[in-house]
């Protein structure tokens, strides 16, 4: 019997030109994303109708999707801004 995930997989790229993916979720392009994973719309991983598949990226596909927060290594944690009031220049005097 033959991997149905598989069979998934190779209906969804058979008509699309991986090195131009962009992601659905994020927009992120192919090269800045930790993977590609195939997701089922109506949540049902052995209904490979087009239609029901979307590639999204490791990232939207775990955390958008199915809730298992997973942190890509790609993405760095915000660093916080300086909250300091801004001081007159004489470049850019404050008013």
């Amino acid at each position: 019997m033959a991997d149905q995930r598989q069979l998934g997989r190779d209906l969804y790229w058979s008509d699309r030109d991986g090195s131009s993916y962009r992601c659905p979720g994020c927009g992120r392009p192919r090269d800045a994303v930790d993977g590609i994973e195939l997701h089922h719309q109506d949540e049902r991983k052995h209904n490979n109708d087009p239609n029901n598949l979307i590639g999204l990226c490791t990232d939207c596909h775990q955390d958008g999707k199915h809730g298992n927060r997973r942190v890509s290594k790609r993405m760095q944690p915000p660093s916080p801004r300086d909250t300091s009031a801004p001081s007159p220049s004489p470049d850019a005097p404050g008013f």
